[in-house]
């Protein structure tokens, strides 16, 4: 599985701070201790800044790809903080993210032509979050559609099918795993991602919920999640889970997992 470290984000009052203060320390170690444990790519957001969020991303791309020569997943409904953090980013990054509402559509999929990152593509359209599977499914086409009629390679889509709160709907849990299952039934080719930690949003317990909806949501072939790869627990679930599904030839990644585990005990 894909794992893209999801704090650096501006929501989070340490991060925010960070980002105001310019502390390059603070952004590096956090963004290292995230590669370190595990993640592929480190999602950025800066939108909590508002008005100074392309001033941040002009600073703080260059500065973390230069120090840690990772990939960035760019989080921002800004289409204009977008391009600059694309335009800065050194290698193919992640646009996080397009969805099927007219106006994010029209203004993030000229950069996605231009610059060719890979996408997160939310199954959300102008009706808002859709409340059942086959509406997720619906949209999902939709945004298949658009991407094949302008010549985006659907290898670089990553299909989100929107995780949200189990403490407002309990069966958001169940509603996205049932989306995820539709997806890979009807575009197996196609990668699917998720931001797990927004299932548990406002409960308490949140690191277990969120372990348990990773597992949940791998057994049924999600194949990149948003998370939090400093919790121990939950790589140490995901790397089990994969070799007890034979998703890990010769359990190579578990055994090397366990070493690295015991190494830090």
């Amino acid at each position: 599985m894909i794992l893209i470290g999801e704090r650096l984000n501006s929501s989070r009052s340490p991060v925010k701070q960070a980002l105001e203060n310019k502390d390059e320390n603070y952004l590096i170690r956090e963004a290292r201790r995230q590669m370190t444990a595990g993640a592929q790519y480190i999602d950025f957001n800066a939108s909590a800044l508002m008005e100074k969020e392309i001033e941040t991303l002009q600073w703080a791309v260059p500065l973390l790809q230069q120090e840690l020569n990772i990939p960035l997943a760019i989080d921002t409904p800004n289409p204009q903080a977008m391009e600059v953090g694309l335009k800065l980013h050194q290698s193919q990054a992640i646009l996080n993210s397009i969805s099927a509402e007219k106006a994010r559509l029209e203004a993030m999929l000229p950069l996605i032509k231009s610059y060719s990152p890979l996408v997160i593509a939310l199954c959300l359209d102008d009706g808002g979050v859709p409340s059942q599977p086959e509406d997720c499914l619906r949209i999902a086409e939709q945004l298949i559609a658009i991407f094949q009629k302008n010549n985006v390679p659907l290898a670089n889509i990553f299909l989100d099918p929107l995780v949200r709160p189990v403490g407002v709907n309990p069966q958001a849990g169940l509603i996205f795993l049932r989306s995820l299952e539709l997806l890979k039934k009807k575009f197996p080719e196609i990668k699917t991602v998720a931001g797990i930690s927004n299932v548990s949003f406002g409960l308490p317990w949140r690191p277990l919920l969120n372990r348990t909806f990773l597992i949940l949501a791998r057994q049924r072939g999600l194949d990149a999640a948003i998370c939090n790869p400093l919790d121990k627990d939950l790589v140490a679930q995901l790397h089990a889970t994969e070799a007890l599904l034979g998703e890990d030839s010769g359990l190579s990644n578990f055994l090397q997992f366990y070493r690295n585990y015991q190494k830090k005990k």
